[in-house]
């Protein structure tokens, strides 16, 4: 089918549709390979629609487009890059020869990640006999960074801003994105929904994305100030970000739930919290180390990795068992982490060698400065 793009609603433009439905865009001018994804937004094409009501479509399109964009826009996450608006063509007007357009389709443009997912990974990579040792340590801090930057994002509504004027050392800021934001739980962090692009620049890994937030829950917990503790006691009253482990349910059943015992079989009725985020990421990165699907933290203790990785992922995976005190938010657990990353990054031969997206975006930025002045 051919198609006709509005020029004045998108940046993008639909290339072509896989056998598999899948329908792959890209930049205009970019003759390059596919980019992004598109997906039509069916609410607005549905048939018996009348003209007049394109107007209120329209607006429909970009109120809708604005709030999911807002959630969807962060590095680490598989984001919305924009949209595309379009006029199939059916052929040409008896009059005057004039293309014969039908009514618009409206499409929202995600990122593609043409490097697969985790899990793709873990089947074409043999795994190690002695179970101490399975995936490169710089991967398992890629994702293990990658993973924590979007929790932080969808929980804390934070993210880390990397500020090229600031000197060398200086801490980087967590600022929030959004004074009203409702946290988000992805409650599906495995393998499958962990998501790689290829490098785009001069870094080792390209970008992890979380991806496929089919169960995502979004709460109307309040999150805490920085001033405060980051992890409570059972007995003290907070609000809390929490959801059932699948599907929805009131939040007065949920907190009457958090304040009974759990014991192995009442463990999958009771409310999932950041805290299961959590425990969810030490699993997929202790299976990156181990091989196993579920290994303990005797076994990470083990890996020939470094003391900080194992580390940890070993208070990640303590969290399971660790049902007395509740997290409140992300970002303090995130720093301690990040803070274990750049010591191996900057103390270990694997770590110098190893180069992230800032190593990639700061000689480029320093680079256009040059040319600017």
């Amino acid at each position: 089918m051919v198609f006709i793009n509005d020029s004045n609603t998108s940046d993008f433009k639909l290339l072509y549709k896989t056998e598999q439905g899948i329908w792959f865009a890209t930049k205009r001018n970019d003759y390059g390979s596919p980019k992004y994804i598109a997906q039509p937004l069916g609410i607005l094409d549905g048939p018996g629609q009348e003209d007049t009501d394109e107007a209120r479509k329209q607006k429909l399109f970009h109120d809708l487009g604005d709030s999911i964009a807002q959630i969807f826009n962060h590095e680490n996450i598989i984001s919305i890059a924009g949209h595309i608006k379009t006029h199939p063509f059916i052929g040409t007007a008896a009059v005057a020869g004039e293309p014969q357009l039908s009514r618009p389709r409206n499409y929202i443009v995600w990122d593609y990640c043409d490097a697969g997912n985790l899990s793709g990974l873990f089947l074409c990579m043999p795994r190690n006999k002695s179970r101490d040792f399975y995936l490169p340590e710089s991967l398992c801090w890629h994702v293990l960074t990658s993973l924590l930057n979007a929790i932080t994002y969808l929980h804390d509504g934070k993210r880390l801003f990397l500020d090229t004027k600031a000197s060398a050392g200086e801490e980087r800021q967590w600022l929030p994105v959004d004074q009203d934001w409702n946290p988000i739980l992805h409650r599906a962090i495995e393998p499958r929904n962990i998501f790689f692009q290829h490098p785009r620049g001069s870094e080792t890994y390209g970008l992890c994305k979380l991806g496929n937030f089919e169960h995502a829950a979004v709460t109307n917990h309040v999150i805490p100030s920085d001033d405060g503790p980051d992890v409570v006691d059972e007995d003290v009253e907070i609000s809390i970000a929490m959801a059932a482990q699948r599907g929805f349910e009131s939040l007065d059943t949920l907190h009457h739930k958090l304040r009974t015992s759990v014991t192995p079989d009442t463990a999958y009725n009771y409310p999932y919290t950041i805290a299961d985020e959590l425990f969810s990421v030490g699993k997929v990165i202790s299976t990156m180390m181990t091989g196993e699907k579920s290994p303990s933290s005797n076994q990470v203790s083990m890996a020939r990795y470094s003391a900080g990785l194992r580390g940890v992922v070993m208070d990640l995976l303590d969290l399971q068992s660790d049902s007395k005190k509740r997290i409140t938010n992300v970002l303090p657990r995130t720093k301690v982490v990040m803070d274990y990353y750049r010591e191996w990054k900057n103390g270990t031969e694997e770590g110098k060698n190893y180069k992230d997206i800032e190593d990639d975006m700061l000689p480029r930025y320093e680079a256009e400065m040059e040319m600017e002045m």
